[in-house]
């Protein structure tokens, strides 16, 4: 047995390839099987006829097999494999000629064949290596229907015997040859089908372990995103409160130069404090809206009636303070066949059309103007602005709405966020923008989306008509805010409007001096110290002194869950800082008329 192992082994030692091993076994197996069945059949064949013809060529035969058994030693593998079937094919195909159908060799076709497509793994060596086989049985098999080699056995009662014996112990040794390369095709089909069980296998557990560790990374992304954005949110709201001191004092300053002609000297001043100001709050805006598009909690559009040449003028009319500065005037007309409401949201238009706005008066020329059009075709209707400034190159406006892309402005810098962000709000409407330009002449970005008229007017109800500015003498408003500056910038615009003012620092003493005094209404920040400003408006809403009473927050918190959650809580407004005191105004006049007209 070890004589055997050691014989079948030649030639494995100095190889690492298990296939090729495999495949060396097999030959060596063959080999040895073969030359002895010859070696046998050669002597059996002498005894009973006798002549040379039939022990010669199998000692032969023998010889040259066992010789492939030295070539694998020498590490000739495929010349090993292919003088084994090349010598079994030309032997059988001798013996088929000398003995006739007597050995029934066609049978050792499988045997080849199989033997073929067992050792060679190379395509194209499996391919000679059946085509030899193919050709050597077309060869045997014209020869014995024309007889070019003489048989040694010629039919007939005195060779019964040694056909007989012939046949008989052929048949079963080239079955046998058959049988063993069928065992190892399928012993091979078997360890491929483990094999590839285990590669899938190993695929799977590969793509679980990949899989539990994007798990982990999308937990850790998770939780960094979350960071961020408490961070963003947090930072946000301590920009914002001293923000909102700063740009109230420059409207302050705006209001005291309209009112008093002697400070005419300091209204430029005062225009550029509210323009650096209004530029800091709307890059702030800009953070924070790119912010929740990186997390994807964009803001879903939340269409409503509205009047859109009233919003287009009021939001003409914000920009037209900034625009000043660089003597810079804003056009804009809205065509006829525009209807007068529209269904749409509003807040996502407004941040679409402030940050066009914004863009444009950044970088238009001095002494230009801006161009703001709105008008309507085939069930569409279009925002376009237009600016007189250099112009954008070909070559950038295929980037103009990557995130971080700016160019440089010597009158306002930017982040670079705002088309960004215009496209993802635009896209979030249902549209699309598209930009224009020509360099030396300035660039057009049209806002192409779907017009969606509203069902019914509604310019009969006072709700929706734009509120008319009130005066505010004789009423009273309470400020609960902690901190000074804004206080004193809040108390001193709302002074000059006729306003009654009282201060509170926190939550308890603002409802101390709600009940004492029962103010018209109430300004409520939404973080104070103690009492928070949600508790505050609680205990508000809960007493039926002040439950009537209008509340207006005041935040530095953009976010609309934040919003959302005082608005549900009872607040009657959400008011964003830094403060418009236009739109302050004009929110205080609706509550202040319809206390007017409901006490």
């Amino acid at each position: 047995m070890n004589l055997l192992q050691l014989t079948v082994t030649t030639g494995c030692s100095n190889v690492l390839d298990e296939n090729k091993k495999r495949t060396i076994r097999i030959v060596n197996l063959v080999c040895l099987t073969t030359a002895l069945m010859s070696i046998v059949f050669g002597l059996g064949c002498y005894f009973l006829m006798g002549g040379a013809l039939i022990y010669l060529p199998a000692i032969l035969e023998t010889i040259l097999l066992l010789s492939m058994i030295y070539v694998n030693k020498e590490g000739w593998f495929t010349a090993a494999s292919m003088g084994t079937i090349l010598i079994n094919n030309l032997t059988i195909q001798y013996y088929s000629a000398v003995l006739g159908r007597v050995t029934e060799v066609y049978l050792l076709f499988i045997f080849l064949v199989g033997l073929s497509m067992l050792i060679f793994d190379n395509k194209r060596l499996r391919i000679i290596s059946i085509g030899l086989t193919i050709a050597c049985f077309l060869a045997g098999e014209i020869n014995i229907y024309n007889g070019y080699v003489p048989k040694l056995l010629i039919t007939g009662d005195h060779n019964l015997t040694a056909q007989f014996v012939i046949r008989w112990v052929t048949i079963p040794g080239i079955l046998g040859l058959d049988l063993m390369v069928i065992y190892y095709y399928m012993k091979n089909i078997d360890r491929l089908r483990k094999n590839a069980l285990e590669h899938v296998e190993n695929k799977l557990r590969l793509a679980k372990e990949y899989n539990a560790e994007l798990l982990n990374l999308v937990a850790q992304l998770e939780k960094a995103t979350d960071a961020k954005s408490i961070f963003v949110r947090e930072t946000s709201h301590e920009i914002r409160t001293p923000l909102n001191a700063i740009f109230g004092i420059s409207q302050l300053l705006q209001l005291k130069v309209e009112q008093n002609k002697s400070l005419a000297p300091i209204r430029f001043l005062a225009d550029h404090l509210y323009a650096a100001s209004y530029n800091t709050k709307e890059i702030i805006n800009n953070i924070l809206e790119f912010s929740k598009i990186e997390a994807g909690k964009q803001d879903k559009a939340q269409p409503a009636v509205f009047n859109i040449r009233d919003w287009i003028a009021d939001t003409v009319n914000m920009h037209q303070y900034v625009a000043i500065i660089k003597n810079v005037k804003i056009k804009f007309s809205v065509d006829d066949e525009m209807p007068e409401q529209l269904n749409a949201d509003k807040i996502l238009l407004s941040k679409t059309l402030n940050n066009l706005l914004s863009n444009a008066i950044k970088f238009t020329t001095q002494d230009s103007h801006v161009t703001l059009r709105i008008f309507s075709s085939n069930k569409k209707w279009y925002i376009q602005v237009t600016d007189q400034g250099a112009g954008i190159p070909e070559d950038r406006l295929r980037t103009i709405f990557d995130a971080f892309v700016t160019e440089r402005n010597i009158f306002l810098e930017g982040t670079g966020l705002g088309l960004h962000i215009t496209q993802k709000l635009v896209e979030c409407l249902q549209g699309r923008i598209e930009v224009s330009s020509i360099l030396g002449k300035g660039t057009t970005f049209t806002v192409i989306l779907p017009l969606i008229k509203a069902g019914k007017s509604t310019d009969t109800d006072p709700d929706n008509r734009p509120e008319q500015l009130v005066n505010l003498n004789d009423t009273t408003i309470l400020i609960i805010e902690d901190d000074k500056m804004c206080q004193l910038v809040l108390s001193r615009f709302l002074c000059g409007l006729g306003s009654r003012v009282m201060l509170a620092e926190d939550g308890l003493e603002g409802l101390l001096l709600a009940k004492a005094s029962r103010p018209d209404v109430i300004i409520l920040d939404s973080h104070i110290p103690g009492m928070s400003g949600k508790e505050t408006l609680a205990c508000i809403r809960e007493d039926t002194l002040l439950k009537n009473i209008p509340v207006i927050i005041a935040s530095g918190d953009p976010f609309k869950e934040a919003s959302d959650e005082l608005l549900k809580a009872g607040a009657n407004e959400y008011m964003l800082k830094p403060i418009e005191f236009k739109t302050l105004h004009t929110t205080l006049s609706k509550y202040i008329k319809q206390r007017i007209t409901h006490p």
